[in-house]
């Protein structure tokens, strides 16, 4: 079964029906999970998916796998994590889904993914290796504070979108407790 991390969600733009974001940041963990000792994703974890599956990996809501909304243009991996670009649907649920991000109701991103090699950080932390990408949704909790959806845009290279988030502060969020055991 897939497992699934979710992330933030940050501009949209509707003109060109793209939703551009932070699907997995890397390095940093999370307590939003199953695992009450927390999770990583390692920089490369998705290396081969992305190799092998870019253009296939679909948009959903909410993890909604009846709700294909929009597919991957491309993945990048830079050094806050992985970051996608996927093109919506046109029609009334696309629409729907621009609208709800625009307005702030769906502010994150999350991934699905199953996970094939795993190892434990020295503070207990399970750190995700390698894993595959199943699908990426639009959510309204992000389990991941950088895991954000950038923009919905319109003609504007990646570079410009990434360049306000370059020397973005870190961010501590340890010792979260974990909030279900």
């Amino acid at each position: 079964m897939a497992e699934q991390l979710h992330m933030e969600l940050r501009r949209v733009e509707q003109s060109e029906r793209l939703v551009v974001g932070v699907v997995a940041p890397y390095d940093e963990t999370t307590y939003l999970v199953a695992n009450p000792d927390g999770e990583r994703i390692r920089r490369g974890a998705f290396t081969r998916s992305i190799h092998h599956r870019e253009s296939k990996i679909p948009l959903l809501r909410a993890h909604d796998s009846s709700l294909v909304l929009g597919r991957a243009r491309r993945l990048t991996e830079t050094e806050e994590g992985l970051v996608g670009e996927f093109v919506v649907n046109e029609g009334p649920r696309g629409d729907t889904l621009l609208e709800d991000a625009r307005g702030g109701y769906l502010e994150g991103l999350s991934v699905g993914f199953s996970p094939l090699r795993h190892e434990r950080g020295d503070d207990g932390v399970r750190e995700v290796v390698e894993a595959r990408l199943v699908e990426v949704s639009m959510v309204g909790i992000p389990a991941y504070e950088g895991a954000a959806v950038m923009a919905v845009r319109n003609a504007q290279s990646l570079d410009e979108l990434l360049a306000p988030f370059a020397n973005r502060p870190a961010v501590d969020l340890s010792p979260i407790p974990p909030l279900w055991r």
